[in-house]
């Protein structure tokens, strides 16, 4: 009996040592990751983390780093950036059952603007949130910000508390967040958004694989008022080829005394090679938004380029409609670019690759009489029973439109060269 006792003693003490060096491990490859961070800082990116900070024991660690926000170029007489925040963090590495790390975070403004940001809002603005890491390698967290308001004079700033979860792989995304209200007036400008809504889910950051969606309940301007605005949008992947459909819809919309109801307008982009779009958006990344390339970024941009129009894609709107106090809009609209049949340093040539359709019908009392009458001399429309109707075709370097056709090669060739300067 003493040696069962013995044995289970020793399996304990050995799990119990297991136990603590993986947490140990897991504190360490913490700190060799936050050591690393600033090397990922990309030339004249928009964002840089700097000043950083790591004080790790065995189970625990805390620490701090810096946030540059370089598109606010304004410096201090320092010479150092004037808008700045501060990140600090404390993380228990102790592995437990339903985590390997749990951490809580704050990002507060720093640098000479963060005590007038306090003074301007009467409090410190502090979002934060509370977090942690799965054994999967996914990392998810809480985050919040408090209410936020400011009068000065005849000017107002109210800002409701934000509340959200977000959570992040190697490639995934996963964001929700919510606002009741974001109000703004001056004697020049008012904004007036109820009830905003954000999600978003990713699984595929490079590529943007994924969807999501923006709802706001109503916004209201000097200029116009919207209610149930909703913004979606889904990108899949199918046989190497990326799809995107973008959806805003509008239940209400009063502007310039004109009230329309059921707006809806669909943008979608098929058919994009995937491996061109993966390309893109990795420069992208790197180049702060294509905004400093290098020539070997150049040349790999030109490559995704043309291999995506070698390939073939398509873009367009696919339906617009909306409603009026007295009639309906319908229409869409559609352009393909066509695989390339011959070799791939081939020249690109609009009239061989390129061709596109539209149509918009509308029923009833749309337009005025004037309005009306200006549209047809045009031949932009024309009539029909229930009302207007415009549309065109273009393929082959020809385009009817309206019952009428008209040679268009010439104003496509200054087109082709164009693109073929960009993609050589």
């Amino acid at each position: 009996m003493k040696k069962l006792f013995a044995a289970v003693g020793g399996l304990i003490l050995v799990l119990l040592a297991v136990w603590l060096g993986a947490s140990i491990y897991v504190g360490r490859s913490t700190e060799k990751f936050v050591a690393t961070i600033t090397e990922r800082n990309k030339p004249g990116a928009a964002l840089r983390i700097v000043n950083v900070k790591h004080d790790q024991s065995l189970l625990s660690a805390t620490g701090s780093f810096d946030l540059q926000f370089a598109d606010l170029s304004a410096e201090a007489k320092d010479g150092g950036p004037l808008y700045t925040a501060q990140a600090t963090y404390k993380v228990s590495n102790l592995l437990l059952p339903q985590s390997a790390m749990r951490f809580d975070w704050h990002i507060k403004p720093a640098g000479p603007r963060a005590q007038a940001l306090k003074d301007f809002f009467g409090q410190e603005v502090d979002l934060h949130g509370h977090g942690k890491l799965g054994y999967g390698g996914v990392a998810r967290s809480s985050f919040s910000l408090p209410k936020l308001a400011v009068r000065q004079g005849k000017d107002s700033f109210d800002l409701s508390p934000l509340a959200g979860h977000v959570a992040w792989g190697a490639k995934s995304l996963v964001l929700d967040f919510k606002v009741d209200r974001l109000s703004m007036r001056t004697t020049e400008y008012i904004l007036d958004i109820h009830g905003v809504s954000v999600t978003s889910d990713v699984t595929d950051r490079l590529k943007g694989i994924g969807s999501g969606s923006l709802s706001v309940g109503k916004i209201s301007t000097k200029a116009f008022t919207a209610e149930n605005f909703v913004l979606s949008s889904t990108t899949t992947e199918k046989d190497n080829r990326v799809n995107l459909s973008i959806t805003p819809k509008i239940a209400s919309l009063d502007i310039s005394g004109q009230k329309l109801r059921d707006v809806s307008l669909e943008f979608s982009a098929n058919g994009m090679n995937s491996a061109s779009v993966a390309a893109l958006s990795a420069v992208g990344h790197d180049s702060n938004d294509f905004r400093m390339l290098t020539a070997d970024e150049q040349s790999r941009v030109k490559q995704a380029l043309r291999a995506l129009v070698n390939d073939g894609f398509s873009l367009g709107i696919p339906s617009i409609s909306a409603n009026t106090e007295g009639g309906s809009v319908q229409g869409a609209l559609k352009l393909e670019v066509l695989p390339a049949k011959g070799p791939a340093a081939a020249k690109f040539s609009m009239v061989d690759s390129v061709r596109a359709s539209g149509q918009i019908e509308a029923k009833g009392r749309v337009l005025d009489n004037k309005q009306r009458t200006m549209a047809m001399m045009f031949g932009l429309v024309v009539p029909t029973k229930e009302g207007l109707r415009a549309g065109f075709e273009l393929a082959g370097g020809s385009i009817k439109a309206n019952g009428k056709s008209f040679d268009i090669k010439a104003n496509l060739d200054y087109f082709d060269e164009i693109i073929n300067e960009a993609l050589k």
